[in-house]
């Protein structure tokens, strides 16, 4: 493996385990949702409304460094493509649209540290 690879290769297993851990938060998204339509059935829910608001918050804030952890992996590896020479007509689309997660995530995470527990009956599992 060049040295190239041997970089390529170190981000790669850095966006996977970003990428469970962004799996992860979309299931807490998913039980948080449920939580919320047992609550709308009026039938037993899994977490009380400060836990579900707690759960909340922390599942952003982690969506929210996963998100972080995306713009440095494509700033990075926009820099080790030009370390060698490399050409990625679409290095910079991938930072933009990092940067557009980031300011989707940093919104969402306002809303969760500004809202009452009535947010979890919004919540979204795709943000």
């Amino acid at each position: 493996m060049t040295n190239y690879d041997l970089e390529e290769d170190r981000l790669l297993k850095i966006q996977i385990c970003l990428s469970i851990i962004f799996i992860f938060t979309v299931i807490i998204s998913i039980t948080l949702s449920y939580n919320s339509m047992k609550s709308l059935e009026k039938k037993r829910k899994i977490y009380s409304d400060d836990d579900a608001l707690d759960i909340l918050r922390i599942n952003r804030i982690i969506a929210f460094l996963v998100a972080v952890g995306f713009i440095f992996i494509n700033v990075y590896d926009k820099s080790i493509k030009e370390k060698y020479n490399l050409e990625d007509e679409n290095a910079d689309m991938q930072i933009w649209a990092s940067l557009l997660t980031l300011v989707s995530s940093l919104i969402v995470l306002y809303v969760a540290f500004n809202s009452s527990s009535e947010i979890i009956a919004n919540e979204n599992p795709e943000n």
